[in-house]
């Protein structure tokens, strides 16, 4: 396995066990996602939003500048492969450990306004014609 994999790999594992235990998940049902080729359906399943399956893109980069963009197309493609209704890139904080909750806790997560806000249960803004200069 190579480096970059070993490091994508610890980081997922550190999210998972994250999410679990804050989330007391005692079943496992936020686990890592096994690779689907081109029908690929996030690096975590089983997280919950308001009820409404979410998927989370972990990246382990030392320079996330100019990546963004598409980390989060990715995500909300393999939303879209998931049927989930929430797309979300959890990306390494550099300086921020992996050994422990609180460390772990320290690392980004990015998504789109749409998505906010529907967490924030905003609903979605219909028609954008509706906005005015």
């Amino acid at each position: 396995m190579s480096r970059q994999k070993q490091k994508g790999t610890a980081f997922e594992s550190a999210v998972v066990k994250y999410l679990q235990a804050v989330s007391n998940d005692e079943e496992g049902t936020i686990r890592r996602e096994v690779l689907h080729g081109k029908a690929d359906e996030g690096d975590i399943k089983g997280l919950k939003v308001n009820g409404k399956p979410a998927i989370l893109e972990c990246k382990n980069y030392s320079n996330y500048a100019g990546h963004l963009s598409d980390w989060i197309e990715q995500a909300i493609t393999e939303a879209g492969n998931a049927d989930a209704e929430y797309a979300f890139v959890v990306f390494k904080r550099r300086g921020s450990g992996l050994s422990t909750l609180e460390s772990i806790g320290d690392q980004y997560v990015l998504t789109d306004l749409r998505t906010l806000a529907k967490i924030a249960n905003l609903g979605i803004l219909a028609p954008v014609e509706r906005f005015r200069d």
